[in-house]
């Protein structure tokens, strides 16, 4: 259970059981299925974030009821959660702040919403030419040319989550796809044993530094258009699978004005990563990556 603040949602639990709720919700199950469902997966350190968690969210579409209320009132009452934070070594700095935000919460919640949320229609699938594996080139600031790859993205009609990682190319003329599969990643943990050693083989797929991004509806817009203007696509590798973590950059698809905007940020991004990890590589080449990857297809 990461936590980073004594707030409600100030946890990865509560924030995973809001969104899957929430996810369910949208796609018309049943509330009270949906509680039950989460609450069976309910660790018993994670409980009270999740009991929380839950009534926030059933508050928020207007079906939380008095007996549920009156659950949580109880564990609050009892101070149960207080207790499990000081067992998890909880100060008493965070302690004081949880009481207070727990007494916030509960009278939040006692009160009925006027405005229920509504259902609303949940993303749809799309196709993009940026799918995962699209080898694209790019320009670094002092017009050298790059190379990034799409990894674990995946594209709607109102969302994109967007994940590149970066190779140590960086040369005058044009990379060709040789070039590519010749070349290393900045990023000595992506598919390395050493550095997942802890992991069964297939969960390798560990970033550092990895370019990555959510975009709501208005950057998703922006995506391929600006993609577009930013980068050009020379070929395809295997889907080189899903990362477990990761210290993400990021490009602001959503602050840019104009795409030549977007393409400055790209490439001053992309330019900053490769002089902060100048011995930042991994062992393997794109084409020894690629072949594990595909032995397992």
């Amino acid at each position: 259970m990461g936590v980073w603040n004594a707030t409600i949602f100030g946890n990865d639990t509560s924030l995973d059981i809001k969104e899957e709720f929430f996810r369910r919700y949208n796609l018309g199950e049943e509330v009270e299925d949906i509680k039950n469902s989460l609450l069976l997966e309910a660790y018993d350190e994670d409980r009270f974030n999740v009991i929380f968690a839950l009534a926030h969210c059933m508050w928020e579409v207007g079906q939380l009821d008095n007996k549920f209320l009156n659950e949580v009132k109880n564990i609050i009452d009892n101070e149960e959660d207080l207790k499990v934070n000081e067992e998890l070594g909880a100060d008493a700095k965070f302690i004081t702040q949880r009481i207070k935000n727990l007494e916030k919460f509960l009278e939040k919640i006692s009160i009925k919403k006027e405005k229920p949320k509504k259902r609303v229609a949940p993303p749809v699938e799309v196709e993009s030419k940026y799918r995962n594996g699209a080898v694209m080139l790019f320009n670094y600031v002092d017009g050298m040319w790059g190379v990034v790859i799409a990894v674990d993205s995946e594209f709607y009609d109102k969302v994109t989550f967007y994940n590149y990682i970066q190779t140590d190319i960086k040369m005058k003329d044009k990379p060709t796809m040789s070039d590519v599969l010749k070349a290393h990643i900045i990023d000595p943990s992506f598919h390395s044993k050493e550095y997942n050693s802890f992991r069964d083989p297939i969960y390798y797929h560990y970033f550092v530094n990895l370019v990555s991004g959510y975009l709501k509806s208005i950057g998703t817009k922006r995506f391929e258009k600006y993609n577009d203007y930013a980068f050009e696509i020379i070929g395809y590798l295997a889907d080189w699978g899903r990362c477990s973590s990761g210290i993400f950059h990021n490009f602001d698809y959503h602050r840019q004005k104009t795409a030549e905007e977007f393409k400055e940020c790209v490439m001053r991004v992309l330019t900053k990563n490769y002089e902060e990890n100048p011995d930042v590589r991994t062992k393997m080449t794109v084409a020894e990556i690629e072949k594990e990857f595909l032995t397992r297809l």
